[in-house]
Protein backbone atom coordinates (compact mmCIF):
# COMPACT_ATOMS: atom_id res chain seq x y z
CA UNK A 1 0.00 0.00 0.00
CA UNK A 2 1.38 3.44 -0.91
CA UNK A 3 2.14 5.88 2.43
CA UNK A 4 -1.32 7.10 3.73
CA UNK A 5 -1.00 11.31 4.05
CA UNK A 6 0.65 12.59 7.26
CA UNK A 7 -1.98 14.56 8.26
CA UNK A 8 -2.33 18.54 9.63
CA UNK A 9 -3.47 16.80 12.71
CA UNK A 10 -0.78 14.65 13.34
CA UNK A 11 1.81 17.41 13.04
CA UNK A 12 -0.13 19.29 14.99
CA UNK A 13 0.45 16.26 17.75
CA UNK A 14 4.18 16.19 16.97
CA UNK A 15 4.72 20.09 18.10
CA UNK A 16 2.68 19.36 21.31
CA UNK A 17 4.65 16.04 22.08
CA UNK A 18 8.20 18.49 21.30
CA UNK A 19 6.50 21.40 23.75
CA UNK A 20 5.61 18.97 26.21
CA UNK A 21 9.18 17.07 26.18
CA UNK A 22 11.14 20.81 26.64
CA UNK A 23 8.80 21.97 29.37
CA UNK A 24 9.92 18.48 31.44
CA UNK A 25 13.45 19.24 30.22
CA UNK A 26 13.66 15.62 28.47
CA UNK A 27 16.77 15.64 26.06
CA UNK A 28 15.36 14.89 22.56
CA UNK A 29 17.90 14.62 19.81
CA UNK A 30 14.61 13.13 16.82
CA UNK A 31 11.42 13.99 16.85
CA UNK A 32 9.92 12.73 13.22
CA UNK A 33 6.83 11.10 12.26
CA UNK A 34 7.75 7.85 10.83
CA UNK A 35 5.63 5.68 7.83
CA UNK A 36 5.67 1.77 8.55
CA UNK A 37 4.26 -0.02 5.56
CA UNK A 38 3.50 -3.04 7.74
CA UNK A 39 1.00 -1.37 9.95
CA UNK A 40 0.27 0.55 7.29
CA UNK A 41 0.23 4.13 9.58
CA UNK A 42 2.65 6.42 11.04
CA UNK A 43 4.55 6.05 14.16
CA UNK A 44 6.29 9.39 16.33
CA UNK A 45 9.74 8.24 16.65
CA UNK A 46 11.31 10.45 19.62
CA UNK A 47 15.33 9.07 19.70
CA UNK A 48 16.58 10.66 23.61
CA UNK A 49 19.85 9.92 25.21
CA UNK A 50 18.00 8.94 28.67
CA UNK A 51 17.58 5.56 26.71
CA UNK A 52 20.86 4.72 26.91
CA UNK A 53 21.74 6.69 30.54
CA UNK A 54 18.65 6.17 32.27
CA UNK A 55 17.25 2.49 30.29
CA UNK A 56 14.18 2.03 27.74
CA UNK A 57 11.51 1.67 30.71
CA UNK A 58 12.15 4.99 32.55
CA UNK A 59 12.65 6.57 29.15
CA UNK A 60 9.10 6.15 27.85
CA UNK A 61 7.68 6.43 31.69
CA UNK A 62 9.63 10.43 31.66
CA UNK A 63 7.95 10.73 28.13
CA UNK A 64 4.12 9.72 28.89
CA UNK A 65 4.97 11.50 32.18
CA UNK A 66 5.69 14.79 30.22
CA UNK A 67 2.46 13.81 28.56
CA UNK A 68 0.20 13.36 30.90
CA UNK A 69 1.71 16.90 32.39
CA UNK A 70 0.65 18.74 28.91
CA UNK A 71 -2.26 17.42 29.24
CA UNK A 72 -2.14 15.84 25.60
CA UNK A 73 -1.80 12.12 26.75
CA UNK A 74 -5.44 11.51 25.66
CA UNK A 75 -4.68 13.43 22.24
CA UNK A 76 -1.68 11.36 21.80
CA UNK A 77 -2.08 7.77 19.66
CA UNK A 78 -0.10 5.90 22.37
CA UNK A 79 0.40 3.20 20.14
CA UNK A 80 2.03 5.22 17.62
CA UNK A 81 4.42 6.54 19.92
CA UNK A 82 8.56 4.83 19.67
CA UNK A 83 10.86 5.90 21.96
CA UNK A 84 14.45 4.80 20.98
CA UNK A 85 18.05 5.15 21.54
CA UNK A 86 20.16 7.75 19.24
CA UNK A 87 22.60 4.93 18.48
CA UNK A 88 19.26 3.24 17.57
CA UNK A 89 19.69 1.94 13.66
CA UNK A 90 16.31 3.29 12.74
CA UNK A 91 17.00 6.66 14.73
CA UNK A 92 20.33 7.19 12.75
CA UNK A 93 18.49 6.58 9.36
CA UNK A 94 15.61 8.65 10.18
CA UNK A 95 18.43 11.36 11.35
CA UNK A 96 20.48 11.49 8.48
CA UNK A 97 16.85 11.99 6.49
CA UNK A 98 15.59 14.58 8.54
CA UNK A 99 19.38 16.69 8.24
CA UNK A 100 19.07 16.83 4.79
CA UNK A 101 15.64 17.94 4.70
CA UNK A 102 14.86 21.68 4.60
CA UNK A 103 10.89 21.47 4.65
CA UNK A 104 9.15 21.20 7.52
CA UNK A 105 6.23 22.64 9.53
CA UNK A 106 6.41 25.47 12.13
CA UNK A 107 4.29 24.50 14.91
CA UNK A 108 3.26 27.83 17.03
CA UNK A 109 1.19 27.19 19.94
CA UNK A 110 -0.32 30.20 22.41
CA UNK A 111 1.06 29.79 25.97
CA UNK A 112 -1.17 30.32 29.39
CA UNK A 113 0.35 33.28 30.32
CA UNK A 114 0.80 36.93 29.34
CA UNK A 115 3.12 39.58 29.53
CA UNK A 116 2.01 42.64 31.38
CA UNK A 117 3.05 45.03 29.14
CA UNK A 118 3.85 42.75 25.79
CA UNK A 119 0.92 40.36 25.95
CA UNK A 120 0.19 36.21 25.08
CA UNK A 121 3.10 34.42 25.01
CA UNK A 122 4.01 31.94 22.23
CA UNK A 123 6.37 28.86 21.15
CA UNK A 124 7.38 28.12 17.83
CA UNK A 125 8.87 24.79 17.21
CA UNK A 126 10.39 23.82 13.83
CA UNK A 127 9.75 19.77 12.59
CA UNK A 128 10.63 17.49 11.24
CA UNK A 129 14.22 18.25 13.44
CA UNK A 130 17.10 16.38 14.45
CA UNK A 131 20.06 17.78 16.35
CA UNK A 132 23.34 16.05 18.30
CA UNK A 133 22.84 17.73 21.19
CA UNK A 134 20.58 18.45 23.97
CA UNK A 135 16.63 19.19 23.59
CA UNK A 136 14.85 20.32 21.02
CA UNK A 137 14.71 23.70 20.79
CA UNK A 138 11.38 25.91 21.49
CA UNK A 139 11.96 29.49 20.51
CA UNK A 140 9.79 31.32 22.71
CA UNK A 141 7.92 34.58 21.78
CA UNK A 142 6.10 37.40 23.61
CA UNK A 143 3.39 39.73 22.16
CA UNK A 144 1.11 39.02 18.92
CA UNK A 145 3.73 41.78 17.40
CA UNK A 146 7.01 40.21 17.87
CA UNK A 147 5.00 37.03 16.41
CA UNK A 148 4.10 38.74 13.42
CA UNK A 149 7.55 40.17 13.24
CA UNK A 150 8.94 37.01 13.74
CA UNK A 151 6.92 34.94 11.11
CA UNK A 152 6.91 37.52 8.60
CA UNK A 153 10.40 39.30 8.60
CA UNK A 154 12.73 36.93 9.59
CA UNK A 155 11.04 33.90 8.14
CA UNK A 156 9.53 36.19 5.12
CA UNK A 157 6.27 33.78 5.31
CA UNK A 158 3.70 35.52 3.73
CA UNK A 159 1.55 38.33 5.10
CA UNK A 160 -1.79 36.22 4.76
CA UNK A 161 -0.68 33.83 5.83
CA UNK A 162 0.62 35.00 8.87
CA UNK A 163 -2.69 36.33 9.44
CA UNK A 164 -4.11 33.04 8.81
CA UNK A 165 -1.68 31.57 11.31
CA UNK A 166 -2.24 34.44 14.34
CA UNK A 167 -6.46 33.86 13.48
CA UNK A 168 -5.60 30.00 14.04
CA UNK A 169 -3.82 30.73 17.20
CA UNK A 170 -6.81 33.21 18.34
CA UNK A 171 -9.33 30.64 17.72
CA UNK A 172 -8.22 27.46 18.64
CA UNK A 173 -4.57 27.91 20.86
CA UNK A 174 -2.29 26.41 17.67
CA UNK A 175 -1.28 26.70 14.35
CA UNK A 176 1.11 25.14 12.34
CA UNK A 177 2.57 26.11 9.08
CA UNK A 178 4.76 24.18 6.14
CA UNK A 179 8.19 26.45 5.78
CA UNK A 180 11.52 25.58 4.07
CA UNK A 181 14.47 26.08 6.27
CA UNK A 182 18.34 26.15 5.67
CA UNK A 183 20.11 24.48 8.81
CA UNK A 184 22.03 26.99 9.34
CA UNK A 185 18.84 29.40 9.27
CA UNK A 186 16.71 27.57 11.83
CA UNK A 187 20.32 27.71 13.86
CA UNK A 188 20.24 31.48 13.21
CA UNK A 189 16.23 31.85 14.28
CA UNK A 190 16.83 29.64 17.00
CA UNK A 191 14.80 26.58 15.91
CA UNK A 192 17.66 24.50 15.78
Amino acid sequence: MDKETLVKSDLEIGGLVLNALSRDRIPVTLCVWNYVPQLEEWQLVIATPWYDTRGPREANDRVLAALATAGIYQSVPIRRLVVLSPHDPLARDLEHDVQTKTEGELFIMREDQNHPTMGRHYSAIFTPFASSQGAVPVKRIIGVEQLRHFLGSQLQIWPSLVNEAIEELDRRGSASLHIQLMHKEARRFGLA
